[in-house]
C-alpha cells in the first residue's frame, strides 16, 4: 500500500507538467544544447549483421536498423528536429533495403538540414585518442 501512495504523489507531482521546449538561450539560465547523434561500432562487441539487425542481445542490446527508422520517422513530425549520423556502413546498408518512398524522404530530410552526416567514415574512429592510421583507415573505404 505504501508503494502505491508513493507512486500516486510521484504521478501527481508531474502530472500537467509542461516543458518548455522552445529553442534558444534564456539569460541567467544554464543552457544545455544537446545533439542527437549516433556511434554505433561497426563490428565492435557484435559482428556488423548482429548489430544491424538487433541480434545477439546477450551481448549488447542494439539494432541499427531500427534506430534509422524511427529517426525518419520522428524527423518527418517536426521540422525542428535534427539529428546527426556518422556510420556511412550502417547507413549504407539501411539505405539499400528501404523502398523510393522511404528514400524520397530520408533526401528531403536531408535537404532540409535536418539529417546530417558527419566524419564521412565507415564508421566513426575513436575520438578521446585518435591516431592518424584509425583516422584514415575509417575514412577512405
Amino acid at each position: 500500500m505504501k508503494l502505491f501512495l508513493v507512486l500516486l504523489l510521484l504521478a501527481a507531482s508531474v502530472w500537467g507538467r509542461k516543458y518548455n521546449t522552445a529553442g534558444g538561450p534564456k539569460a541567467g539560465k544554464l543552457n544545455v544544447h544537446m545533439v542527437p547523434h549516433t556511434h554505433n561500432d561497426v563490428g565492435w562487441l557484435k559482428t556488423v549483421d548482429e548489430y544491424f539487425w538487433g541480434a545477439n542481445n546477450t551481448i549488447q542490446n542494439a539494432g541499427v536498423q531500427y534506430i534509422l527508422d524511427t529517426v525518419v520517422s520522428q524527423l518527418q513530425k517536426n521540422p525542428d528536429r535534427k539529428f546527426i549520423y556518422v556510420e556511412t556502413g550502417f547507413f549504407a546498408r539501411w539505405w539499400d533495403e528501404q523502398d523510393d518512398a522511404t528514400k524520397s524522404i530520408t533526401r528531403q530530410l536531408h535537404d532540409n538540414g535536418q539529417l546530417v552526416f558527419i566524419n564521412g567514415g565507415w564508421s566513426m574512429h575513436d575520438e578521446a585518442n585518435p591516431h592518424y592510421t584509425s583516422m584514415t583507415d575509417q575514412t577512405t573505404w
